[in-house]
């Protein structure tokens, strides 16, 4: 019994400190279970040494289950179940004991009991073992660790009003155990219940009160250091729950352990910088900053200080803070990993600030960049931002640099790395860099830098997914130098080639043909574009364009010096394949240079496939019009040359010259013209040429008589004219009545055609009254019949004189001679044949004397006007020059020839024998002059014309047709011929049409 007795109280001592066997071997106690387990079954259940081996059972079973657990946790257990079974044998050990040991024995073991319950998760069964314990015991002590176990469940469970009442009984109770666990635990559930300053207050109670300055009542009176410390962390994580106050980094800092006090106050700065109390964290981490002695403390603080400066705006402070931790990072050892968290401060100062001025960065951001890159010389992602950056306030050329300077980094992380996706992944960051600092060089418009990102890109670039389009954006360079012979062959190679992509190779070919067009190298142009509608199947006919384009230019180079040569090369183009536009070219050359090889057939051809073009422009059409127009008058089909020119705008020329020129074909065509005159007549404030075209439509009209009236007040101003159209509608009627019309317009007019419609006119009326006066004869058949034609001739006579006088006052030569002429001649003649009546009947012979006498004396008069005007005659046939002076008017007004013939003629009549062969002879010269000899035959005229039309710029055949068209008297035609002569003759270039 006294052993038992040992047994139990050694046991009921140990389960409670746990202490002593937690250091037996797992195999001494493996074996002391065995053993006490033998000896429990063989003990009776009312053996008083029963109690005392169950005690000892349960307390090494539940040591083991410890021991378990332990080690379980050690080896990372997640749902960890080790030390359960033997947490059951100590339970069912305990709970057998229970019922046999002391009274004094009793609280102990249902304390021992709740803490396996609490391990095994049965809370009820538990907080019943505490509370029976309460009930047990009568022990303050024991009771006071019952209501800390109570306390503990209630914390957790967040019961904190429960769990504080428990900890104030725990507190209450002297010399009870973990009374500085009870106050910190109390502390929590003031802050749980958010009474922040109390819980602030019961931290600081605890820091100050040497009973509570550890959590086991073994180290009552003895601080313990590492419990001191996490109060103080607790208390600095609480405060700046609550909202930092100006004292609290002094409170803080006095009442924290030596060794912890710059930290805790680093705690409390970093937890209100958590909490966004930027105002009272910046003024703790200055605090922090100014007693801290480690510079890599000191470094941390500067980096939050500068971060906190800059959210509350405080730039210049923050700059300055920052600048400061960039100098203080070079006095430590640190590195990006030993002080990562500075590191990372900043780094993302810089970022920060950047986000801010994310559209356009600030020149002071862009020193803040560089500042960083003198510290942190490897941090591509901040070269990769910083270049972003620097873009944004269009400074490129910093941009390509740190774009530069990150690929470096870049590739040789990739070189170092092992790892095939972390390398696929240095690759992809690098082939995206070397892209942007190409862009950023674009960007800078600097040529130098361009090239050497070029160059980075095409060594350094693991991917080269880029690496065609590169190459062409280097050609390109080369391009807008000006080289066009290097980049037309390089883009070219670029185009055919196999690698990139299809639009590139697309883009290299048309900037190809570019270089080509601007070196005017049309033969490669031509076989270049070929072959790129051959590869480009989508842009074909894109470049059969082109194609078609550089036959064109070839062809214009070719015009001038070998126009034969050019279209040969144009027989090439594809009119069907061909744009609107192209075809139109193409056909206004084929028209040009058919025309200048004197193919107008060809080129009239060419003329009316242009006309049949839906698309010509107003300017187009009339171009083909008029070379249609001068087609045709090359081959004198004046017709086509008038529907034509109907059509035809003219622009060069005014309405009233537009209206001359169809007046003009139509008369060559053989069609009215009087519409296109009269529209003339209508619009022209010409005077002068008005009169002209009234003239010509007098000589064009059916009933000309009729039309010399229509059109006599288009002379008002031109009385010459007048006379002159009215002369040409007398040579068509010879009516007389027209010219007597005109004759009554003289007025002062002195025009030669005046002069000539009064010659005519007076020569008329000598030659009418001189075979009046030729005809006339005495009649003798008795004294009646005699006086009466004695005064009929007398009146004859005296219209003669009055002819003559007519004459003289005109002054006109021939009419003076031949009214003379006749005057003497009929007036001899009636004195000769008044002289020779015969008597009257029944006279006697005085009467007869007297009668004699009489008559003689009546008749005297006509002698003496006979003699007078004879000797007159005379002296007008002694003038030699009269025949001269005709021929010579003659010859200059051909117009009035004929009518200067009839009057040599009538001249020649009556002139003396000596000069009436010259006479004679002028007369028939004059005649055959003004076409008296016969007009040449249509056959004839065909055959000129035919020759015309196949030699249209021949000066020979030229000539020719004109002579046939004069002797043909076609006024009109001639007027034409006269002009294409006179063309010919001063174009400096023959074949072309002036």
């Amino acid at each position: 019994m006294k052993k038992g007795i040992l047994i139990l109280s050694a046991t009921a001592t140990m389960a409670t400190a746990g202490v002593a066997y937690a250091q037996t071997s797992e195999t001494t106690q493996d074996l002391l279970i065995q053993k006490l387990t033998q000896v429990q079954l063989g003990l009776a259940p009312a053996d008083p040494a029963r109690a005392g081996v169950l005690l000892r059972l349960a307390d090494l079973h539940a040591e083991r289950a410890r021991q378990l657990s332990m080690k379980e946790l050690n080896d990372g257990c997640t749902v960890c179940k080790a030390g359960d079974k033997d947490r059951e044998k100590a339970l069912s050990f305990y709970s057998e004991a229970l019922t046999k040991v002391p009274p004094t024995s009793i609280a102990k073991v249902q304390l021992q009991m709740g803490h396996l319950y609490e391990l095994q998760g049965k809370a009820d069964l538990a907080e019943k073992s505490y509370l029976a314990m309460l009930g047990s015991s009568s022990s303050p002590a024991e009771m006071a660790e019952a209501n800390l176990s109570l306390a503990e469940m209630a914390f957790r469970k967040n019961d904190f009003q429960k769990a504080q009442d428990l900890y104030a009984k725990v507190l209450a109770t002297e010399g009870a155990s973990s009374q500085g666990l009870a106050a910190y635990r109390k502390a929590w559930c003031a802050f749980r219940m958010g009474n922040m300053e109390s819980a602030i207050t019961q931290l600081q109670e605890i820091l100050k009160n040497p009973k509570l300055q550890s959590r086991m009542a073994s180290s009552r009176g003895v601080a313990d250091t590492s419990f001191l410390i996490e109060v103080s962390q607790d208390t600095a994580t609480i405060m700046a729950a609550r909202g930092i106050q100006n004292s609290d980094a002094d409170v803080l800092y006095s009442l924290t352990p030596e060794q912890a006090k710059i930290q805790q106050v680093t705690t409390l700065a970093r937890e209100g910088l958590r909490l966004g109390q930027k105002e009272q964290a910046l003024k703790v981490w200055d605090f922090v900053y100014q007693r801290q002695a480690d510079p890599k403390g000191r470094l941390e603080a500067q980096v939050r200080i500068a971060q906190l400066n800059f959210d509350l705006k405080n730039n210049a402070a923050a700059n300055k803070a920052y600048q400061t931790g960039l100098s203080l990072w070079g006095a430590t050892d640190c590195t990006v990993e030993s002080c990562e968290e500075s590191a990372k401060g900043l780094r993302q100062f810089v970022v920060g600030w950047n986000r801010l001025e994310s559209s356009k960065a600030s020149p002071e951001l862009l020193n803040a960049y560089t500042e960083y890159f003198k510290v942190f010389a490897n941090d591509e992602d901040m070269y990769v931002w910083g270049s972003q950056a620097a873009a944004t306030a269009g400074q490129y050329p910093q941009a390509v640099e740190w774009t530069a300077l990150a690929n470096k980094v870049i590739l040789a992380k990739y070189n170092a790395e092992t790892d095939t996706a972390a390398k696929k992944s240095q690759s992809e960051k690098l082939e995206k860099n070397l892209l942007l600092g190409i862009e950023n060089a674009e960007k800078a418009k600097d040529e130098k830098l361009l090239a050497s990102a070029q160059d980075d890109y095409l060594t350094m670039s693991i991917a080269k997914e880029k690496a065609f389009d590169v190459q062409y954006q280097r050609t390109y360079a080369i391009y807008q130098k000006g080289d066009y012979v290097k980049a037309a062959d390089q883009l070219k190679n670029l185009a055919m080639s196999s690698k990139g992509s299809r639009q590139i190779q697309i883009q290299a070919a048309e900037l190809s043909l570019d270089a080509l067009a601007l070196l005017k190298d049309d033969a490669r142009l031509q076989a270049w574009s070929s072959e790129y509608a051959g590869k480009f199947a989508e842009k074909k006919t894109d470049f059969q364009h082109i194609q078609q384009k550089s036959i064109l230019n070839q062809t214009a180079k070719l015009a001038d010096s070998q126009p034969d040569q050019a279209l040969a090369t144009m027989m090439s183009f594809n009119a069907a394949g061909a744009t609107p536009e192209d075809r139109k070219v193409y056909l206004k050359n084929k028209i040009i240079l058919n025309e200048k090889l004197n193919k107008i057939t060809e080129a009239r051809v060419a003329t009316e496939d242009l006309l049949r073009e839906p698309t010509l422009t107003a300017e187009e059409k009339e171009f083909a019009l008029g070379r249609k127009v001068w087609f045709a008058e090359l081959e004198l089909d004046f017709a086509t040359a008038l529907k034509a020119a109907e059509q035809m705008k003219f622009s060069t020329l005014s309405q009233e010259e537009r209206m001359l020129k169809l007046a003009m074909y139509s008369e060559l065509a053989d069609k009215d013209p009087q519409t296109y005159y009269n529209q003339y007549l209508r619009q022209s404030k010409d005077d002068e040429k008005k009169a002209l075209i009234a003239m010509q439509l007098i000589r064009l009209s059916k009933n000309p008589v009729k039309d010399l009236d229509t059109y006599k007040p288009y002379f008002k101003n031109n009385a010459g004219l007048f006379a002159r159209a009215g002369l040409e509608v007398y040579g068509r009627t010879n009516d007389r009545k027209v010219l007597e019309r005109i004759a009554k317009e003289k007025g002062s007019a002195k025009g030669d055609a005046f002069v000539m419609i009064d010659k005519i006119l007076l020569m008329g009326d000598v030659k009418t009254l001189g075979t009046q006066l030729a005809s006339h004869n005495l009649d003798t058949k008795n004294q009646n019949t005699i006086g009466k034609s004695l005064k009929a001739r007398v009146v004859l006579l005296e219209k003669a004189d009055g002819l003559a006088n007519r004459a003289i006052a005109a002054g006109d030569w021939a009419s003076q001679l031949l009214a003379l002429d006749l005057v003497a001649k009929e007036n001899m003649r009636f004195y000769n044949e008044a002289l020779a009546l015969p008597m009257p009947a029944g006279l006697t012979p005085e009467q007869e004397s007297e009668y004699l006498t009489i008559l003689s004396q009546q008749v005297s008069p006509n002698q003496s006007t006979a003699t007078m005007a004879e000797t007159k005659v005379k002296e007008f046939w002694a003038q030699g020059t009269a025949l001269d002076t005709y021929k010579a008017f003659a010859a200059n007004n051909m117009e009035w020839a004929k009518y200067i013939a009839e009057e040599i003629e009538a001249v020649a009549a009556i002139a003396p024998e000596a000069q009436k062969t010259a006479w004679s002879t002028a007369s028939v010269d004059i005649k055959t002059a003004v076409g008296a000899v016969s007009k040449p035959s249509l056959a004839e005229l065909e055959k000129a014309r035919t020759n015309l039309k196949q030699n249209p710029f021949a000066k020979s055949a030229l000539e020719e047709a004109l002579a046939l068209e004069r002797k043909a008297q076609r006024k009109s035609m001639v007027e034409y011929l006269e002009g294409r002569l006179a063309s010919l003759n001063t174009s400096a270039e023959p074949k072309e049409k002036q």
